[in-house]
């Protein structure tokens, strides 16, 4: 829990070595930097949030080369370009664009002798190849390239994603799927000025073939999503966002359709939850009935809050999918206690997902039908079957409402209004009655001859 962290006194610092591929750029070894709290849980909370935030700089990094120098070079065109207007520019001296056309050239010719492509007066490779070879082979080819590429109007898909994530009201989920689709688009696309929109059906089809991490492809709402986030950047820096729509593809994944948990089969969670030993048996148990009485994600119950003045769970912004997820509920009176001790002491998102994913399969449950989001599908189901309207119902469980009147007007819904919908829910009782149904059956199954 306390990775990368040590105590200086008594307040926490954050120390993490640089990988190796980045530590160049960066210029140190070592990051340690304070996270100004005394507090270890608080600590941790910034230390997760700082690491995130040095991941995407390094990931940036490793994508076009020192997004410093980038920037550097375009503020100095753009410095150019404004003494140009004015007739303060030095005809004589070279340009932002011609240094550093003269740095590739030289260096590549460099490289060329070091590697035997060219001799000592540049004899052997073409100069067009060797420079292609050049800035195809090594990392600093390809910032000098990625420089002049930017400064010719060419920004890298990555760098100009950052830009634009810096400036749009997303959640870090998103913003990190966003980014992986970012990158993938660049290694696969020409420079964003030259993507036709015959480049954008032939990735929507890679995507859709073989874009996943084992190759087997996306599924058609995942290569949608990449395909709207392109939309959106392509709109953001001012090009034609309009090739990214109405693709036509065939994706090889059929979609995944959730299953809901049944009575019997919760109870069986349930059973072999307690079952586990130390604290994994408290905690279990607790994240099960939470799903099951609010149909939260993993994220969500990881930084799920209490409310003790008003009896509500908080869910945050920053733990959900979308704008609508950030909702308070009346807390359930079945699971008071639970939501106590588990926002005193609860799991990470990953750990949630990791070992309810150990649980389920352990009984059996393989498969993606079937996993701690089908929950949601759970409660969804009974909140129909007790005839609950399908505004309220989108209140609860955190979804949009796209109805003018529900949508638009119903979302103010006060939170005290739903405290009887939620606790006419009444699972313990439906468990309670599920398990003495199955008694009953396997008492008959034993009587009978």
């Amino acid at each position: 829990m306390n990775h990368d962290m040590r105590q200086r006194g008594k307040v926490w610092y954050l120390r993490k070595r640089v990988p190796l591929d980045v530590r160049e750029e960066v210029g140190r070894e070592w990051i340690e930097e304070s996270l100004r709290t005394r507090d270890v849980r608080e600590a941790r909370r910034r230390r997760d949030a700082r690491m995130a935030a040095l991941e995407r700089e390094w990931e940036l990094i490793r994508r076009v080369g020192d997004p410093s120098a980038l920037e550097s070079a375009l503020a100095e065109s753009e410095l150019e370009r404004r003494a140009a207007r004015r007739g303060e520019l030095d005809p004589v001296a070279p340009t932002v664009v011609e240094r550093l056309s003269e740095e590739l050239d030289t260096k590549a010719q460099a490289w060329g002798r070091q590697k035997g492509h060219i001799d000592h007066v540049g004899a052997g490779m073409d100069p067009e190849e060797l420079l292609e070879r050049f800035t195809a082979e090594t990392r600093e080819g390809a910032r000098l390239r990625d420089q002049l590429e930017a400064l010719r109007g060419n920004i890298p898909i990555s760098l100009a994603g950052e830009r634009w994530l810096a400036k749009v009201d997303l959640a870090e989920g998103t913003k990190r799927e966003y980014r992986r689709f970012f990158k993938t688009a660049q290694e696969r696309l020409p420079p964003s000025a030259h993507v036709t929109r015959t480049d954008a059906r032939m990735f929507a089809q890679w995507l859709a073939e073989e874009g996943g991490a084992d190759g087997s492809g996306f599924s058609r709402k995942t290569v949608n999503n990449h395909l709207s986030a392109l939309s959106r950047l392509w709109g953001h820096i001012g090009l034609d966002k309009s090739i990214w729509k109405g693709i036509d593809f065939e994706p090889a994944k059929a979609p995944v359709k959730r299953n809901i948990w049944t009575l019997q089969e919760t109870i069986l969670l349930l059973d072999a939850a307690t079952a586990l030993r130390g604290k994994a048996g408290a905690r279990m148990p607790r994240l099960i009935r939470i799903a099951l009485h609010t149909g939260a994600r993993a994220k969500e119950i990881a930084g799920m809050e209490y409310d003790p003045e008003n009896d509500w769970l908080v869910i945050r912004r920053e733990t959900t999918k979308t704008d609508a997820g950030e909702r308070a509920l009346p807390c359930p009176d079945a699971i008071r206690d639970d939501v106590k001790a588990w926002v005193a002491d609860p799991w990470s998102t990953q750990s949630v997902t990791n070992r309810f994913s150990e649980l389920k399969r352990g009984l059996g449950f393989e498969g993606r039908s079937k996993v701690l989001h089908s929950f949601r599908h759970t409660l969804a189901s009974r909140l129909h079957e007790l005839g609950v309207q399908e505004a309220t119902a989108a209140r609860i469980t955190g979804h949009k409402h796209t109805g003018m009147t529900y949508g638009v007007y119903g979302n103010k819904t006060a939170v005290e209004s739903l405290r009887g919908i939620i606790n006419s829910l009444d699972w313990d009782a439906r468990l309670k009655a599920e398990r003495e149904a199955i008694a009953r059956r396997t008492q008959s199954i034993q009587d009978a001859p």
